[in-house]
């Protein structure tokens, strides 16, 4: 599988950490599941699809989510499907999620801009230390 995953599609990739994230999470008693799977959805798109200009066409964060969760559902339609350990589940927890963000639209936003936020501010804490470092090795040359 490990060879595979170079050749699979970030949508592709993304499916295959949902499912895995499924098999070892899923509770249908557990009420804050669609939310946290909300938040998977946020991480992605975050890191992997926020760069790419299709992904980040609207202004509305939720709308890039909904963007990016239409590219992963269509990789869904192909063979690749077959290979999923919890499909029906997938299924079920993708429709759950579409309704809890068409029914918490405005909270869910400030839920994304508040992990972005944490996301750039990580990302900037981390540039300064490696800049730091190499500076101090400039220094001492």
């Amino acid at each position: 599988m490990e060879k595979e995953k170079n050749y699979l599609s970030k949508e592709e990739q993304f499916i295959i950490l949902i499912d895995k994230y499924i098999t070892d999470t899923y509770s249908p008693e557990d009420e804050m599941y669609t939310y946290k799977l909300y938040l998977l959805f946020v991480g992605y798109h975050i890191k992997y699809f926020s760069p790419i200009p299709q992904y980040c066409c609207s202004t509305n964060n939720v709308d890039n989510i909904m963007q990016m969760f239409c590219s992963v559902f269509k990789c869904l339609k192909s063979n690749f499907i077959k290979k999923l350990g919890n499909k029906e589940v997938i299924f079920i927890q993708l429709n759950a999620l579409v309704d809890y963000i068409e029914g918490n639209q405005s909270r869910l936003e400030q839920v994304y801009v508040e992990l972005k936020a944490q996301y750039e501010m990580k990302e900037i804490s981390r540039e300064i230390v490696i800049n730091k470092g190499s500076s101090r090795k400039r220094a001492r040359l």
